[in-house]
């Protein structure tokens, strides 16, 4: 039985290790996840929904298995799920992602010399430029030396930025930079997740007046069928289908 083990473990693109409530990585052929990194159930059965040949070492070493959908991770992840329900548990899935990478640490850099690729492992650290008026994220990968000291000038940078029509969320923004600065597949998830259709207290939303003059401004309370934002001086009421969203991010309130 180990040795059957073996094999679906060596034939997998990727495995994860269960210990206690948590699930270790600890194959990607992929590179899309990081080895040793912690994630949730949640995650795993989604990733095992969006990739081929997905396996779990269980706490018993000689079991290994497959992600299995309970009946709550079925109602987690049914594709009739409402579009902002998916963008809310993709921006979670990419807040753990980024902690999970930050927290890692290793990158492996490859050179040539003599004919021969060689390998070395060096710890790193992160540094994020968010510019929310242009819409984009950059990451940035500073190794770290023997001594703790951190490099003068990044060795990877990577970068996200919103596409006009869509929201802007600096979650969904590290994630993609941070995976671009590390040479990671980014998931398809991050690249597609569905515009906000909901407006929430620390939005920040368009609205057209009448005029035809084009406002930005966070929203700071809402009413049924309408919400009230900051202007100079005063607060406004929109109507809420008047207001385009923008800007999910909500770092400002705690989320």
């Amino acid at each position: 039985m180990e040795n059957v083990n073996q094999t679906v473990i060596n034939d997998a693109n990727t495995v994860f290790e269960k210990k206690d409530d948590k699930y270790f990585g600890y194959k990607s052929r992929f590179g899309d996840i990081v080895i040793g990194g912690a994630y949730s159930y949640r995650f795993v059965v989604h990733y095992a929904k969006t990739n081929q040949d997905v396996v779990i070492i269980s706490g018993d070493v000689n079991t290994v298995t497959t992600p299995v959908c309970t009946t709550l991770e079925e109602r987690l992840w049914k594709p009739e799920k409402s579009a902002q329900a998916r963008r809310d548990e993709i921006v979670e899935m990419a807040k753990v992602d980024v902690e999970n990478l930050k927290a890692y640490g290793k990158q492996s850099s490859r050179s040539t010399r003599l004919g021969k690729m060689t390998y070395r492992e060096y710890y790193y650290s992160v540094e994020f430029k968010v510019s929310s008026n242009k819409r984009k994220v950059s990451a940035l990968i500073y190794p770290i030396g023997r001594l703790g000291f951190i490099s003068g000038r990044p060795i990877h940078v990577g970068r996200a930025k919103a596409a006009p029509d869509d929201c802007f969320n600096v979650h969904i923004g590290k994630a993609i930079a941070l995976r671009r600065a590390l040479g990671l597949v980014v998931p398809d998830e991050y690249l597609n997740a569905p515009q906000p259709a909901e407006v929430r207290v620390g939005d920040v939303i368009e609205v057209t007046l009448d005029s035809g003059e084009i406002e930005k401004k966070p929203v700071i309370s809402l009413k049924a069928g309408s919400l009230n934002a900051h202007l100079p001086g005063r607060i406004i009421q929109y109507p809420s289908h008047y207001a385009k969203i923008i800007n999910d991010s909500r770092e400002e309130v705690g989320e």
